[in-house]
């Protein structure tokens, strides 16, 4: 039988690509054609085996989750959660707080075990972003800041499901239950774990990856990274954590590196092959008769993240900023449950958690969401008139004035000096921290494992002393610059508190200083006692290395601080790479413009140009769409080229993708006049041919910015005097004078000294536009 495990996969692959068909010609996701194969195959429905080796196929399963969730980490690089801003982290952070403790209250109502109310909630945490990306794409809705927002937040919602995922799974094999004090000692040894790994992938990859460049040999790249992740999976259980979490990770690094690209493409097909085969063997434990016994639950949580999840997510968003009337729309996209779901209960049956009937209730929950969030977002207007229609006003006002203060806090100023120089080293001080804790905490597993492997060649005793010398003088240098940033907030501190340098309160910032740096040092002290393993070496052991530690920090103290500064500025240099495609930076850099239309109350459209438009081949002063719409069009999308200078000669032609930036109503109007003239020539936008694949991405070439006028000879003069477009090539999108606001300026509108404009145009254009204002201050 030793060809039984071709004959398995070649069945279970070929049942997989039949139902994932079946399913995406009904509108599916492929991941529910996958499972419902596996049920069709599996031993619990069809008579006949078709799988004949189940343990292998499960072997094989675990190689397709990690390979699922490398791909995932692959979508999802440090930079870019970096880029989400602090609203969306927020949001998403919030939104999973408050599904938590929903479903904490609804687990005591059911009398479930604190672990099983745990592994719910991680069920109900993560939504599906091609579920939302495909709704936001049948509504329109992607110029939508809340859709916009909704579909991030699902971004970020992975990395929640990995960190629950890890702190459930380290609970469980530590047995405390879930306990306060227990899960944060666990999020406090996986955080050093998480920047250990990360540290040494961005310092280890790129080296790698740029001498497997030069070969330029796909085949043997493609080999050496799937090993080297195979590698991070299993160094990962083997420091006690879930391989997903090592697989995430080590795809989250790659994703920082610019090889990325030509890595994800050879990448493609294995991991459609080993995704199919995990959720294919997730569907295969499934027992269908067991939906008997679990219809109703399988409701009543559906009906619990229908009408909670919106709720949560919607307060979440209304927490950071965004209109109540937005954040509920937000709140509405963010139901359908997507593939986490799947895993996290896999995760809670293999821990005996979660009975093994919950391996249906997935499946049902995600198919019941995924129906039935189009139905709630095509329904979503008269909701969200119903809530705003019972909404106590009292709750309105309120709202209106957290976020009036919201505003406030933005646009205030910062206040000390101090408090801004120390915000800006904490965060770096927080990743040494936890990179020394990490090089500390798993040193002493990697000690055991050597100690096995030399047990015959060395004495214990003697290979200690050595392993010790050596993670020594690796921990120092991250070591000195802890010291180094704890004593420069010291005495930022002490010079902020302590008074100026030329008043005698001199003398006590002096002493302050002095004061705070004693508490650091013994800080740092109890910090390094309560890590290091003293029991493996005797006392006198520790001393010696801690004499030689000392010493070696004095003496060479400036070779160790250029050794963290060179490996700083090589990691820095990774992250300061773009390894985003062209069709990613534009996808960003279109949400970003987006964003920044908030406060303004305006908004981005795009319409296509069709074949036969009685406007063709006419330029822009001949169709003047600010006049008879009040909005204008940013940029001009030609063939997959983004032409940024709209002036009035410009003219459009069949398959041209125009950017409308103005006020919803005005927006519509254009719409409105584009679609009638499709409509008379019997075709409709959507059906140009030269809407093609090639131009279905999104617009990125402009950028919008707020500027502030300054007191200069320009000041004064109408636009149709400065000729601003002309002369720089930025627009005038909008202009704010204290409580008046102008979207779309006319020719006719003065620029006055302090006014703030809405300017649009590309990175250099705005550059030019700057110094063009400047000189004319001079």
């Amino acid at each position: 039988m030793h060809n039984t495990i071709i004959q398995d996969l070649g069945i279970l692959l070929l049942a997989a690509g039949v139902a994932g068909i079946v399913c995406k010609r009904f509108g599916l996701s492929v991941i529910v054609g996958y499972l419902i194969a596996g049920i069709i195959i599996g031993p619990h429905t069809s008579p006949v085996v078709f799988i004949h080796d189940e343990a292998r196929i499960k072997e094989l399963s675990e190689l397709g989750l990690v390979f699922v969730m490398f791909s995932i980490g692959l979508e999802l690089s440090l930079s870019k959660i970096g880029r989400m801003g602090v609203a969306t982290l927020a949001a998403t952070a919030l939104g999973a707080f408050f599904m938590l403790q929903f479903t904490l209250l609804l687990g005591w109502f059911l009398n479930w075990s604190t672990m099983m109310s745990l592994f719910v909630a991680a069920m109900l945490m993560v939504s599906s972003s091609a579920v939302i990306s495909k709704i936001m794409q049948e509504l329109k809705l992607h110029h939508d800041r809340a859709a916009q927002m909704a579909l991030a937040i699902t971004v970020v919602e992975d990395v929640v499901a990995v960190i629950m995922l890890t702190v459930l799974s380290a609970s469980v094999t530590s047995g405390d239950g879930g306990s306060g004090g227990g899960v944060g000692m666990v999020l406090g040894v996986m955080g050093a774990f998480v920047v250990l790994l990360i540290m040494a992938g961005l310092l280890l990859m790129p080296r790698v990856l740029r001498k497997l460049e030069k070969k330029n040999d796909p085949e043997i790249q493609t080999i050496i990274v799937v090993g080297l992740l195979l590698l991070c999976a299993f160094l990962t259980v083997k420091a006690g954590y879930s391989m997903a979490m090592g697989a995430f990770l080590f795809g989250a690094v790659v994703a920082e590196i610019k090889q990325k690209i030509a890595i994800e493409k050879d990448f493609g097909g294995i991991k459609y092959i080993f995704s199919s085969v995990f959720f294919v063997s997730i569907g295969m434990l499934i027992d269908l008769r067991m939906l008997g016994e679990v219809w109703l639950t399988v409701v009543l949580l559906g009906a619990f993240s229908l009408f909670v999840r919106p709720i949560a997510c919607g307060f979440a968003l209304v927490i950071v900023g965004i209109p109540p009337r937005q954040a509920r729309r937000g709140g509405l996209l963010l139901t359908p449950l997507g593939e986490f779901t799947f895993i996290i209960a896999q995760a809670g049956v293999t821990a005996a958690i979660l009975p093994a009937s919950f391996y249906p209730v997935a499946v049902g929950l995600s198919i019941l969401t995924v129906l039935a969030t189009p139905i709630l977002n095509r329904f979503a207007d008269p909701i969200l008139n119903f809530m705003d229609k019972v909404e106590p006003r009292f709750v309105t006002r309120a709202i209106a004035a957290y976020h009036g203060w919201l505003q406030d806090i933005q646009t205030r100023r910062s206040g000390r000096p101090m408090f801004q120089l120390i915000r800006g080293r904490l965060p770096t001080l927080v990743i040494e921290i936890l990179l020394v804790s990490g090089l500390l905490i798993f040193s002493g597993r990697i000690l055991t494992e050597i100690e096995a492997s030399f047990a015959d060649t060395i004495s214990p005793e003697t290979l200690g002393y050595i392993f010790w010398c050596v993670v020594g003088v690796l921990v120092l240098i991250p070591l000195v610059a802890v010291w180094r940033n704890l004593s420069a907030i010291a005495m930022i501190i002490g010079e902020g508190l302590g008074g100026s340098p030329d008043t005698p309160a001199r003398l006590q910032s002096r002493a302050l200083t002095g004061v705070l740096k004693a508490t650091a040092a013994v800080g740092v002290a109890y910090w390094l006692y309560a890590l290091l393993p003293l029991k493996t070496l005797p006392g006198w052991g520790w001393a010696i290395i801690g004499v030689g530690a000392v010493a070696v920090m004095v003496v060479f103290s400036n070779k160790l601080i250029y050794w963290y500064s060179s490996w700083e500025s090589s990691v820095q240099e990774v992250l300061a790479e773009d390894s985003r495609a062209p069709s990613q930076v534009r996808e960003e850099a279109r949400v970003a413009l987006d964003r920044s239309l908030g406060e303004w109350d305006v908004g981005l459209d795009d319409c296509v140009v069709p074949r036969g438009a009685e406007y063709t081949g006419r330029t822009l002063a001949e169709l003047a769409i600010p006049t008879r719409f009040g909005c204008s069009i940013l940029e001009v999308e030609r063939n997959g080229h983004v032409i940024t200078a709209t002036d009035s000669g410009l003219r459009l032609y069949p398959g041209d993708k125009l950017l409308l930036l103005g006020q919803q109503e005005q927006i519509n109007n254009a719409r409105a006049f584009f679609e009638r003239v499709a409509e008379a020539q019997g075709r409709s936008v959507e059906d140009s041919p030269e809407d093609s694949a090639e131009t279905e991405g999104v617009f990125g070439g402009s950028v919008l910015e707020t500027f502030v006028m300054p007191e200069c000879e320009r000041a004064g003069r109408t636009l149709a005097d400065l000729r601003i477009s002309q002369a720089t090539g930025v627009r005038v999108a909008g202009i704010r004078r204290g409580a008046e606001q102008i979207v779309n300026p006319g020719g006719g509108t003065r620029l006055l000294a302090g006014d703030c404009l809405l300017v649009v145009g590309t990175i250099v254009e705005l550059r030019v536009f700057r110094n063009w204002i400047v000189s004319a201050g001079a």
